[in-house]
């Protein structure tokens, strides 16, 4: 259910979120219930959105089992968070666009590469069999004060953590699409976050709907409606604001420990209005050659030490394996890595 609300004239132009959505029927998640005065050039739009609280849809997923009392604790019952197809209709009822996603350099990478720093020695990326993967996703949050902000989250998967008791089959799979479910956490987080979502709810509360609220241009008004057609052929982010470099417009959620993981392999993407694209997985000698070019352009890097074992090499050497082993290894190193190839 949709509605376009017109903000009470008589209280200038407030709108009381309340009046309309009461706390006891609906799950508001709105960061203010009323809003005090609204611009003659913004109109309020608020949606109610039903998620399905039935199991088989898929909106929801089982996140804490049901408790019976035990001993002074009483008992309680079964909490339900919402799945990736449960927070995008939020997201599209609440105008939330995703900005992008990029993948960066999980905290593992990051030790290693201070340690190797440290002893002066360039970072041998390719021959790791770290894992581990992070994402950073930024969304655009439309707010009832009229302006956009930009949430910014991280979410990181340490494969270890979570392949810990799996069979080798089992991690084998998840591996597959270990980068696919961590961008996909990075954006479930920042929409948690962005519409104050809870992390579990009960059957009771999500047989409530779920109301969003935010502002959009009044193109009534005379002025917006001139404003909106200068901008038609133009770009819609100067109306409707959007990414933007501005520091103090983004917030960044902090990084927090791995939450329950419902695991299942990525689903067809979402097309149309808020969808958003999963890049497709980088072939492994392309990876190689961006990490050994990173590690090249770090200030330590000495291109005439093996990479390998940190010994020094002539010009000759460096030259040879250079292009038989697109880095640099002595001679040593290359019999033994051609010896396993």
């Amino acid at each position: 259910m949709a509605n376009e609300l017109t903000a009470n004239q008589g209280a200038k132009n407030a709108l009381v979120i309340t009046q309309q959505y009461p706390a006891d029927r609906y799950n508001l998640l709105v960061p203010m219930q009323t809003v005090a005065e609204i611009a003659e050039i913004h109109k309020p739009v608020m949606n109610a959105v039903q998620i399905s609280a039935n199991l088989a849809d898929k909106e929801i997923y089982e996140q804490e089992k049901a408790k019976g009392a035990w001993k002074d604790k009483p008992a309680t019952q079964a909490g339900y968070a919402l799945t990736k197809k449960g927070l995008n209709k939020l997201m599209r009822a609440a105008g939330i666009k995703i900005l992008g996603t990029r993948s960066i350099i999980p905290s593992t990478c990051q030790k290693c590469a201070e340690v190797n720093r440290r002893i002066g020695r360039p970072v041998n990326c390719g021959a790791c069999g770290n894992k581990d993967v992070k994402f950073e996703a930024r969304i655009s949050v439309p707010q009832l004060t009229g302006e956009n902000i930009e949430i910014v989250a991280h979410k990181e998967i340490i494969v270890q953590d979570v392949t810990d008791g799996m069979t080798e089959p089992q991690r084998k799979e998840f591996l597959k699409f270990r980068s696919e479910m961590c961008e996909t956490k990075a954006i479930n987080r920042a929409l948690r976050a962005a519409m104050h979502i809870k992390s579990t709810y009960t059957i009771q509360e999500l047989q409530k709907p779920f109301v969003v609220a935010y502002l959009v241009p009044n193109l009534n008004n005379e002025d917006v409606k001139a404003e909106a057609i200068r901008h038609m052929f133009t770009t819609a982010q100067e109306l409707y604001g959007g990414h933007t470099p501005d520091a103090h417009r983004a917030i960044f959620i902090e990084d927090d420990v791995e939450e329950g993981m419902e695991y299942e392999a990525p689903a067809k993407p979402i097309t149309g209005s808020g969808a958003y694209q999963e890049a497709p997985p980088e072939p492994p000698h392309e990876t190689q050659q961006r990490q050994q070019k990173a590690a090249e352009t770090a200030p330590d890097y000495d291109p005439t030490v093996c990479t390998e074992c940190g010994a020094k090499c002539s010009n000759g050497v460096v030259k040879y394996s250079q292009e038989q082993f697109g880095r640099t290894l002595c001679m040593d190193c290359q019999r033994k890595i051609g010896g396993n190839q």
